[in-house]
């Protein structure tokens, strides 16, 4: 078991190294643009920031680890999960999606009540919304599933199956930059993992990530009328809430659990997946990224 580690432990290694390179490029671009920002009367859009950070700092560094490490169309589809996802799982994970939306804001609540926090991107225009649609739901769903759940959960869980889940999920959250938000992202990235496992396919995350953050979107949009119908709201996230559990109960019994492996000790693969030099520094440039970010 320690051998085979050893043997392709420059694989996880290379993985390390190419979160912190992703993190460091999302702050320097998002520190540039902050600071741009300030110097200019008109605030550049937060899908134009996404976009470009999308493309930095996510489609260039997974397209370089791909060919550094020589990944085939085969291969990625053997260990990637690029494998084709039946219709009517697709669908359900649609509507998972869309419900954990309302999962998500109620975990985040009591965060972002007790610290006062109340931002969040709104589109302003129904063509801003398309846009932000296009730019912060299909390209998040593409590459971070590609990213967290390909290529890091795929390759750790050849290891361990219960490591890989819970290294992928922090670390989709560490890279998400959002306090307040913080376990939201964990239990997400927890369910995704989920998803995932049980379609053998990363395209039923896809959908299920789209759906989630076209439903933030929708809701942002709408925000200023839910806010005068308290009642609706309420009723609206109850229902919200109770078809999400509905939806991955269902899923759930008409899915196999796959067999966890367990080639290496949970404790001690996310001991050294956790606490080696790439993965420090990765946690503390977004931390200090963002203390730098709210003080100017």
């Amino acid at each position: 078991m320690a051998t085979e580690y050893l043997k392709d432990k420059h694989k996880l290694v290379g993985i390390r190294y190419m979160l912190l390179y992703i993190a460091g490029i999302n702050v320097i671009i998002s520190f540039v643009l902050h600071m741009a920002s300030s110097f200019f009367d008109a605030f550049i859009p937060i899908y134009l920031q996404a976009l470009i950070i999308g493309v930095f700092a996510y489609i260039l560094p997974i397209v370089i680890y791909a060919k550094t490490n020589h990944i085939t169309a085969q291969s990625a589809a053997d260990k990637f999960y690029l494998k084709g996802c039946k219709v009517p799982l697709l669908i359900l994970a649609a509507i998972m999606g869309c419900c954990f939306q309302f999962v998500v804001v109620l975990i985040d609540l009591p965060v972002n009540m007790l610290s006062g926090n109340s931002s969040s991107y709104i589109p302003g225009t129904p063509a801003e919304l398309i846009v932000a649609i296009f730019v912060i739901a299909v390209m998040p769903a593409i590459f971070e599933e590609f990213l967290f759940r390909g290529i890091v959960f795929g390759s750790m869980s050849e290891f361990n199956t219960r490591a890989a889940m819970v290294f992928s999920a922090i670390m989709f959250a560490v890279m998400h930059a959002d306090v307040y938000g913080f376990i939201g992202y964990i239990i997400m990235g927890l369910v995704l993992v989920s998803i995932v496992r049980r379609t053998n396919s990363i395209y039923s995350a896809m959908v299920f990530h789209f759906a989630n953050n076209t439903t933030a979107l929708i809701l942002g949009y709408i925000n200023d009328e839910l806010v005068y119908m308290p009642v609706f709201t309420i009723s609206l996230f109850a229902v919200g809430v109770i078809l999400f559990i509905a939806s991955y109960l269902l899923f759930a019994s008409i899915t196999k659990k796959p067999k966890e492996i367990c080639l290496m000790k949970t404790g001690g693969l996310l001991g050294q997946s956790f606490i080696n030099l790439p993965i420090v520094l990765c946690i503390a440039v977004v931390v200090v990224a963002e203390i730098m970010i709210s003080l100017i």
